[in-house]
């Protein structure tokens, strides 16, 4: 009897049939694939985002049309740049660390392009003590009101208050010096605040709180008898933050 050939030992004489072979993707395809679940993926926060912030985000495609109600941050400067009001606490509380004059108010709330014919606009002193006013001549708060038409939310613009505002008046030693200046030590530049009672029946009245308007000046020119003050404003720095719906 022939000995019949033994399997090696360890070795599985079982076979698998192979199932079909899958086919290649087509070149490009499993990129496009990542892709798409990217951009799935980020429309996915995108919109979790918008619904989040509610109706809110449409206000910065917003015009500002006349009649529209807007709040809107300011900065007022002179002739040399220097800021004399501001409604931002960052500029001003750099301002107070250089020793400078400048006035902290509130955000402004006008209704824009509509003309302002008082011949004095009057804002509330925030610091750097409150419980008086500042005053801005109605020319000046009527040529803001007119530059914040055609804006948006989040939009910034300057504009020249001194355009048709140029005022100067001449004090001679004596008159100076009773405003609480110091004509000796005085030079061209240098700012002075002028206080002006807005009700100077009470500065005769005991019962009466005189309440009081204040306004930023500066020295343009001086004699040997008499200075300039300067009251105009040069520049106003606005930065839109709000346009409210009107009907």
């Amino acid at each position: 009897m022939t000995d019949q050939p033994r399997p090696k030992a360890g070795r599985n004489q079982s076979t698998k049939r192979k199932g079909p072979a899958k086919p290649a993707e087509e070149p490009g395809t499993a990129l496009w694939k990542k892709v798409l679940f990217v951009s799935v993926g980020v429309l996915f926060v995108v919109l979790m985002v918008v619904s989040s912030m509610g109706t809110s985000w449409l206000n910065m495609f917003q015009t500002v049309k006349a009649g529209s109600v807007v709040t809107t941050d300011v900065t007022i400067r002179d002739d040399q740049n220097r800021p004399i009001l501001t409604s931002s606490q960052t500029l001003y509380s750099n301002a107070i660390k250089e020793n400078r004059s400048v006035f902290l108010v509130s955000p402004l709330v006008i209704d824009a392009g509509l003309p302002y014919n008082d011949s004095v606009k009057t804002l509330p002193i925030l610091a750097p003590s409150s419980g008086a006013n500042y005053t801005l001549f109605g020319k000046e708060y009527d040529a803001i009101s007119m530059a914040v038409v055609g804006m948006h939310p989040g939009g910034t613009k300057s504009i020249r208050l001194d355009a048709n505002v140029t005022e100067e008046q001449n004090y001679t030693v004596e008159q100076f010096n009773q405003l609480g200046g110091d004509f000796n030590n005085t030079t061209i530049g240098d700012e002075m605040v002028l206080a002006f009672a807005e009700n100077p029946a009470s500065l005769y009245d005991n019962n009466t709180t005189p309440s009081y308007a204040l306004r930023t000046t500066h020295v343009v020119n001086k004699s040997d008898d008499s200075l300039f003050l300067s009251f105009s404003h040069a520049v106003a720095d606005l930065a839109l933050a709000e346009v409210k719906t009107t009907n």
